[in-house]
């Protein structure tokens, strides 16, 4: 069953009211926040079958807004689903049809806005151009950053295709008179009651959708209820599940990454292997053949991440109705596949759970930028 799927089928799960649901033991969330605070974490947040089972903040932390760095990627792949779902642009579609500067590059005219959100269209990272001082529209900058490789044939991090993504939705939006930034707060900010407390922007006011999002924790649970819940919420629909579905969609050469979003997926595979995401993306040059990789082996494969630099996350499991924050500080002692492997040391799986959950059903119509470069 592929990872798309079985995403859709967890979805299916949660919205039977008498399905049983794993949980997390008190015990386990106590030594993964003991785990947390030896090592660079500040806070964690736990929340289960829409309950707050925990909320602590600790060194020097007192639950302030905080810089989300690449978390803010994941709220773009949402809104590039919403966008196809209102036939302004098809994931599939040539990049150039609306750049039509690549129209003739032989590597640029082959690139699809699923290529550029998967980050598997050979563009160079754009670290330096984007990133860099300069008083430059950095998101049509992103345009003139050249590919050095074929579409597929690498996993390449960086600003350079969320802005490249963004000129296209600019360039579409304009006969609505809007910017992308205004559609990502039509679509996503205002729908969900998120308080953007800052955005990181560029010397011409344009919000980076790369690493840009200032936030509270408790306000970016909001973004993972709206996901565990398959695309509602508080009753309204903001994107639908198959829709949804599509960001949870890894590649060949990266399995753990889809639509800026990372993902287990790939876990119970045989020949899977870990990967600290951040200390990989530190080295030298960076790997860009990511087969395999997963985030965490024996932790629920339909586990989804969306990650911040200084270990800024936000894990969901939507089969257990389970959203975890965890922000913390610059340095390289957190490791993801420690964290979670505590925290579902002795999680109860379904099979094992006593009483059927006893709630209304959430589903009930069927269901960095990376701080060393910026």
């Amino acid at each position: 069953m592929g990872f798309r799927s079985a995403f859709l089928t967890a979805l299916v799960v949660c919205s039977n009211p008498f399905a049983s649901h794993a949980q997390l033991s008190s015990e386990a969330i106590a030594a993964a926040q003991k785990y947390s605070t030896t090592h660079n974490g500040r806070g964690m947040i736990v929340k289960e079958r829409g309950q707050i089972r925990f909320e602590k903040y600790y060194n020097g932390y007192s639950g302030e807004p905080l810089h989300i760095y690449s978390g803010t990627k994941s709220f773009f792949g949402v809104l590039a689903v919403i966008a196809q779902e209102e036939r302004l642009l098809d994931l599939d579609d040539r990049a150039a049809k609306t750049l039509t500067e690549w129209q003739y590059d032989p590597r640029r005219s082959r690139i699809t806005i699923r290529d550029l959100l998967n980050f598997t269209s050979g563009l160079e990272t754009g670290f330096e151009e984007i990133y860099g001082r300069s008083s430059d529209d950095k998101i049509a900058l992103a345009v003139s950053i050249p590919a050095k490789r074929d579409v597929g044939k690498s996993f390449i991090y960086g600003p350079s295709h969320m802005n490249a993504f963004c000129e296209i939705l600019r360039r579409k939006l304009r006969k609505k008179g809007i910017d992308y930034d205004d559609y990502l707060k039509q679509k996503l900010i205002q729908p969900l009651g998120i308080k953007i407390s800052r955005w990181r922007e560029d010397a011409k006011g344009n919000p980076i959708p790369s690493a840009g999002m200032y936030m509270t924790g408790k306000t970016w649970l909001k973004f993972g209820e709206m996901i565990n819940a398959g695309g509602t919420w508080n009753g309204r629909r903001i994107v639908k599940t198959e829709s949804l579905a599509e960001c949870f969609r890894g590649t060949e050469i990266n399995p753990a990454f889809g639509l800026g979003f990372w993902l287990n997926g790939y876990a119970a595979r045989p020949d899977a292997r870990e990967v600290d995401v951040e200390e990989d993306l530190e080295l030298e040059p960076m790997p860009e053949d990511w087969r395999g990789a997963c985030l965490a082996k024996g932790v629920p494969p339909e586990l989804i991440c969306s990650l911040g630099s200084s270990f800024q996350r936000l894990y969901l499991v939507p089969s257990m109705d389970l959203i975890v924050v965890h922000h913390g500080k610059p340095g390289h002692e957190f490791r993801d596949f420690d964290f979670l492997r505590i925290l579902f040391a002795d999680a109860q799986r379904p099979e094992t759970m006593p009483q059927p959950r006893k709630a209304k059903p959430i589903f009930p119509n069927l269901f960095k930028g990376l701080q060393r470069k910026e």
